[in-house]
């Protein structure tokens, strides 16, 4: 509920948090880890148009067309956040699991972009405009990486 509510009170922007938290040893999952989020640590979007060093990637030409970009389509996280949300992270003993935005316009399932500026492998979760939540794992580059998770808790 409380992401939900972060990430949408921004829209029709994209919003985005960092997922702080620890992985435990579990017996249950066959992966043998569980990611435990402790705390969302809500962020600042500072996307802007050409801060990407790398070309987008996307089978739709509206997708490539620069002058449609902004933050209702992408997210960046403000680096001075992320530094905070280390440090805060580990005088804890946890760690950034990963992290969390928005699709208002869209569905809860990552996109060519998030791919792309992920860094692997990596927790994250997707709030769709309609309110639907959803966390992946995400492994490698390619879209067929990723691992829908089990929502564990309330």
């Amino acid at each position: 509920m409380v992401l939900r509510r972060n990430l949408l009170t921004v829209a029709p922007l994209e919003g985005c948090a960092l997922l702080l938290g620890d992985q435990q040893d579990s017996h249950i999952s066959q992966g043998g880890n569980i990611c435990c989020v402790r705390l969302i640590w809500p962020c600042c979007n500072t996307w802007v148009a050409g801060m990407s060093s790398f070309p987008e990637v996307s089978d739709d030409p509206d997708f490539l067309d620069v002058s449609r970009l902004s933050r209702k389509c992408r997210f960046a996280l403000d680096p001075r956040e992320q530094l905070q949300a280390q440090r805060f992270a580990r005088a804890r003993n946890w760690r950034v699991l990963g992290s969390a935005h928005s699709h208002p316009g869209g569905e809860a399932v990552p996109s060519p972009a998030d791919h792309r500026w992920t860094v692997l492998p990596a927790l994250m979760v997707i709030v769709a405009g309609s309110g639907n939540v959803r966390a992946w794992w995400l492994t490698g580059v390619q879209s067929d990486q990723k691992h829908e998770l089990a929502y564990l808790g309330q």
